[in-house]
């Protein structure tokens, strides 16, 4: 029968074999636990939260390692744009060294001091904003200026101090010393590898800008073609020299804490926008991007009118200011911003030469220094970093930015707008659209404006996209990592 050949000796298992027939009951002791087999598999699912927990965790470490040392293109760590790719790069590589945005803006301004001397130089007067965004975003921004015209009377800046090995001057350079106080306070790396760029370029040689170029033509002195190499080897002996002292030495044996002085930016809301700014032109630099955005504008185009009609009208006055200029700006992986715009009064400056390689400069007037930060209404929304090279190609560059966004608008067509409201074209670059500028009776563009032109260099973040833009106009180049 059926039952008894199931039953029957031939039909049973040898002992300790498990039959996996479909017949055969899932019950315990059914050929698990003789023996002490239990315990080979008693802890499965324990072993299995632990290989998950064990995954998880290398998987979170691994996120955590690209956040803050992986590829930038996947999670950009820190950006920096201004008017020379070199500076660009030695702003970013202090980045990656560890630095602080404020380290990678003293390393790219006295790059800029050293490849664009005309345009600034390591005496230029300076306008930056600092922002720890991330830790303070309910504070405004920080602005420090230095230079300037300064009172007839300056009661001379201390000798360095006894530990000092820098060579004593009878004033120190403004630029670097505000750099040097700034330093001491919001820096990260070593003094001296700030300094270590402008070293290099000055002592091994760079190429010659076709902005500098440019300029040496109009000023009638030498003049060094385009990709000509140069160098400057007093300015690199003077440089290492500071190097065997710290920025917060330097600081003290200078005065570059009064040097570098602290104040309240100027503020405009328009638009779902708030935007800051240093400078003698940022109050009619805000005003202008007000107008653009109060009532929204229907295009880009209706921006730039409102902002060149809005110029056209603060220039029947003092504005714009004197000056030129280079700007920067820096972001770093801690959301910390830094807008710096360093100038001179003149191409040049207005000299002489010191023997240490370095050009004074002393302006009778305040100068035309524009940085700015742009931030919308979302706390985490679009914000820019701009060093704009004047106030008018800030208000311009700002209202493109907030209509527009992107490269295009940092690229868009402009005019520079001069004393009385003429308006004068920039030769080589494409004229903006007649419905970009303000209609009759207002002054038509009748003038050409001649090269260097003002740049506007962009550092853009929006949420933890970090997005960086060069201005054509300034020959520069934008660097992240």
């Amino acid at each position: 029968m059926q039952s008894g050949a199931r039953d029957s000796p031939e039909a049973q298992s040898p002992p300790g074999v498990v039959e996996l027939r479909e017949d055969v009951p899932l019950k315990a002791g059914a050929g698990f636990g003789a023996g002490g087999d239990e315990g080979c598999c008693a802890g499965g699912p324990r072993l299995i939260l632990l290989a998950f927990a064990a995954l998880s965790a290398a998987i979170t470490l691994a996120l955590l390692t690209q956040i803050y040392y992986g590829d930038y293109e996947v999670v950009p760590h820190g950006s920096v744009s201004s008017s020379a790719a070199a500076c660009s790069s030695a702003g970013t590589d202090a980045l990656k060294a560890g630095g602080r945005a404020l380290d990678a803006a003293a390393a790219a301004a006295l790059c800029l001091a050293v490849l664009a001397p005309h345009r600034t130089s390591l005496d230029a007067s300076g306008s930056l904003l600092y922002w720890e965004y991330r830790q303070s975003r309910t504070q405004q921004p920080t602005l420090y200026e230095w230079g300037g015209p300064q009172p007839a009377t300056v009661a001379p800046p201390p000798e360095p101090a006894a530990n000092a090995s820098a060579k004593p001057v009878t004033r120190p350079p403004r630029l670097l010393a505000a750099l040097a106080s700034l330093h001491a306070r919001y820096g990260a790396l070593p003094w001296a590898r700030v300094l270590q760029p402008a070293i290099e370029l000055a002592r091994n040689g760079f190429n010659v800008s076709e902005g500098l170029a440019t300029a040496e033509a109009a000023a009638g002195s030498a003049v060094s073609a385009k990709g000509t190499l140069r160098t400057e080897p007093q300015l690199a002996q003077f440089l290492e020299t500071l190097q065997q002292n710290t920025s917060a030495e330097l600081s003290a044996a200078w005065g570059g804490a009064s040097m570098a002085r602290a104040g309240t930016a100027r503020a405009a809301a328009a638009g779902g926008w708030r935007a800051w700014s240093g400078g003698a032109g940022a109050g009619v630099a805000l005003q202008a991007f007000a107008a653009a955005l109060l009532p929204p504008p229907t295009d880009a185009d209706d921006a730039e009118r409102r902002v060149v009609n809005s110029l056209q009208q603060a220039a029947t006055g003092t504005w714009p200011p004197a000056g030129v200029s280079s700007g920067l700006a820096a972001v770093d992986r801690l959301d910390t911003y830094v807008a710096l715009v360093a100038g001179l009064s003149t191409p040049f400056g207005s000299g002489p030469v010191t023997a240490e390689g370095w050009t004074r400069d002393e302006p009778v007037a305040p100068l035309d220094l524009a940085p700015a930060i742009i931030t919308d209404e979302d706390i985490c929304g679009t914000r820019y970093v701009v060093g704009a090279e004047s106030s008018g190609a800030l208000a311009q560059g700002a209202a493109a930015l907030a209509a527009a966004g992107g490269p295009e608008a940092v690229e868009r067509a402009r005019v520079e707008v001069r004393h009385g409201g003429a308006l004068a074209l920039q030769v080589g670059r494409p004229a903006p659209a007649p419905a970009a500028l303000p209609p009759a009776p207002a002054p038509a563009p009748a003038l050409n404006a001649t090269p260097p032109f003002a740049a506007v260099n962009v550092v853009r973040q929006s949420a933890d996209a970090l997005l960086s833009y060069a201005d054509s106009r300034g020959g520069g180049y934008a660097s992240r990592f």
